[in-house]
C-alpha cells in the first residue's frame, strides 16, 4: 500500500490505491481521464489529488433495486410464482 503521506504514485502504486489493474491506470492516462507526468520513455507519476478527483467525478448515487424494472426480472418473478419457489 502506498505511504499515506506520499503525493506522487507510480502506475503500480496508483493501481493499488484505486484497487484496479496497472493496465486500467495506463488506459486512464492514455484516454486522458487522469493526468500524469512522464519521466523518460516509460515511467509515469500520478498525483494523488488527480486520482481522488477522478473518483469524485465518477461518484454517484446508485438507485436501489426495484422489482419489475426490467422485463426479465418480471418474467423470473412470474416463473417463481408459478413454480412456488422463492
Amino acid at each position: 500500500m502506498p505511504d499515506s503521506l506520499q503525493r506522487w504514485f507510480t502506475i503500480n502504486e496508483s493501481a493499488i490505491y484505486l484497487r484496479c489493474s496497472p493496465s486500467t491506470i495506463r488506459n486512464l492516462i492514455h484516454s486522458q481521464a487522469i493526468r500524469a507526468s512522464k519521466l523518460g520513455d516509460w515511467d509515469y507519476r500520478i498525483d494523488r489529488l488527480d486520482l481522488d478527483h477522478y473518483l469524485e467525478k465518477r461518484k454517484r448515487v446508485v438507485a436501489p433495486y426495484r422489482k419489475n424494472t426490467h422485463k426479465w426480472v418480471a418474467e423470473r418473478h412470474a416463473q417463481n410464482r408459478k413454480s412456488g419457489a422463492r
